[in-house]
């Protein structure tokens, strides 16, 4: 489901709770009532609440949620399909990893070219002194 269509649900369970109930819905009577998760609902919830969408009332046993400003659902995103996003991050996460394969793999070229420069310089040094105790 895309953004848009989730937060539109979102705004009319509220409303339609809030209509029956009187009063502001808890964020659990949302979930059940659009069969999400509270964690999915958590998600929404503050995902419309930063878009000013709705606001969030908390007490020490529920949050309640109520429209603010319906108008900005308009602004969301259309039809953005979550497997298009979903293979925007695993491009993004494979570029990602390209790009740290190519840093290792340049460490270690680097590690063993140093590692050959020490072994010539060790056999160097080692037929210098072979060469001064056969001259000796």
């Amino acid at each position: 489901m895309d953004a848009y269509t989730e937060a539109h649900l979102f705004v009319a369970a509220i409303r339609v709770l809030q209509y029956q109930g009187k009063c502001p819905p808890d964020l659990e009577d949302v979930c059940v009532m659009l069969g999400f998760s509270v964690e999915l609902g958590h998600t929404v919830c503050r995902r419309l609440e930063k878009l000013g969408i709705i606001e969030i009332f908390t007490d020490p046993f529920s949050i309640k949620l109520a429209v603010a400003n319906h108008l900005e659902l308009e602004n969301l995103p259309k039809n953005e399909a979550e497997e298009n996003s979903l293979a925007r991050e695993v491009a993004r996460f494979q570029s990602e990893k390209k790009n740290t394969d190519q840093k290792v793999a340049a460490i270690q070229a680097e590690m063993a070219k140093k590692k050959q420069d020490l072994f010539a310089d060790i056999e160097a040094k080692f037929k210098r002194e072979m060469e001064k105790q056969k001259k000796r």
